[in-house]
């Protein structure tokens, strides 16, 4: 547990700071950059509104020796919370633009406003799980977040070479090839 508040503290640090982060592009892949933030790698993509003023990301930090992932989205849009707090989350997959996967459920992010965006953190410490998420991540076309039973955002993914590439960075001790 210490290292997911950890991580997450080292990883929201970061967005604050992000022209001073120390990090390495490994890979772009598509939408997503892989960054070796050693001893983990991170995963980034980010997603805006046709009328650009709403963005969101997903920041997957993965560290294959912990076998664990933190899940980080981040958003500019929900300006009613409180600078900090939990929030109930659902988090669904979609594979074929019909069938949605809701077996993931909610669960409670603890969030932080950091300038002018909101981050979420949802820890996968349990190997199996992280297994899981980073698999449905690959496999699924979209992953959507909820609250209560409305949609409050969604990602067209296309991430499973940046998966693959996120694992290698993670496997190969962070090392920029």
């Amino acid at each position: 547990m210490r290292f997911w508040r950890i991580g997450a503290c080292a990883l929201l640090s970061s967005f604050a700071a992000q022209a001073e982060a120390v990090s390495t592009i490994y890979a772009k892949v598509g939408a997503w950059e892989i960054s070796a933030e050693p001893p983990r790698c991170i995963m980034q993509g980010f997603f805006g509104a046709k009328d650009g003023k709403k963005v969101d990301g997903l920041t997957i930090l993965y560290a294959a020796d912990k076998e664990g992932v933190l899940l980080v989205w981040s958003n500019n849009w929900m300006t009613y919370l409180p600078t900090k707090g939990e929030l109930e989350v659902g988090l669904v997959f979609g594979k074929d633009g019909t069938s949605v996967d809701t077996s993931w459920g909610s669960s409670q992010l603890r969030y932080e406003k950091v300038g002018n965006d909101y981050l979420f953190s949802r820890p996968f410490k349990d190997a199996m799980e992280a297994e899981k998420f980073l698999r449905d991540l690959a496999e699924s076309q979209v992953m959507g977040l909820t609250l209560g039973g409305t949609l409050l955002a969604s990602f067209k993914l296309n991430a499973s070479e940046a998966i693959t590439k996120l694992r290698e960075c993670s496997l190969s001790g962070s090392s920029v090839r």
